[in-house]
């Protein structure tokens, strides 16, 4: 069972504090939600994803991001909780996703490769989240934020605040990979958490 950390600087408080000191002191008053934003990037040899950068060249459902790109649009925030990987194969003539699979361990030479990846995350050109081994990615067996033994996601020990307008992206880097065998065709990041919408009329 993993432990838990009492504390009242909610991801909601958290959020409104880091905007304050932008000047977006308008943020408290936006319409909360709960948000997932993805990303997906070509098994094509690469050995460094940069998740998020030009995402506005793709579209769903490779990623969930609009024309704004790797930006939140004025008046919105967001608060990232938990990370998880995802592999997909992807029909480019059709547009659709045929297959999905957890990010979990393999028996081939491809799962232990990103099973040793490195993963960064840059807003502004400022890093918050440097080098983390995802070793989450393999089972929770090697997650210590997994709630149970079919959870694949990891929870961040700190929030991390995306404030709008700024761009942001996130890079894994892994070793060399074979594909011999794999029928995926694109690894997909999510970012999971609390988020600010723009309300121009009220909040609920």
């Amino acid at each position: 069972m993993k432990g838990e950390i009492l504390s009242r600087l909610t991801p909601q408080n958290k959020m409104v504090a880091v905007n304050n000191k932008f000047g977006n002191t308008n943020i408290k008053s936006q319409q909360g939600t709960t948000r997932t934003i993805f990303d997906s990037l070509p098994l094509d040899g690469r050995t460094n994803f940069r998740f998020f950068e030009n995402a506005n060249t793709r579209t769903f459902p490779l990623t969930n991001i609009g024309s704004e790109g790797n930006r939140l649009s004025v008046g919105e925030t967001f608060t990232i909780q938990k990370i998880y990987l995802n592999l997909v194969t992807y029909d480019a003539v059709n547009n659709t996703v045929t297959a999905t699979q957890t990010f979990v361990s393999g028996a081939s030479d491809f799962y232990n490769s990103f099973a040793t990846v490195e993963l960064d995350f840059v807003i502004a050109n400022s890093q918050v989240v440097k080098q983390l081994p995802a070793t989450f990615i393999i089972g929770p067996g090697f997650n210590p934020t997994a709630a149970n033994t079919n959870d694949h996601s990891f929870g961040l020990s700190t929030d991390i605040v995306i404030p709008p307008l700024l761009e942001f992206l996130t890079s894994l880097k892994t070793t060399s990979y074979d594909l011999t065998g794999i029928t995926f065709t694109h690894v997909q990041l999510y970012l999971q958490g609390t988020a600010g919408i723009l309300a121009p009329q009220t909040t609920f």
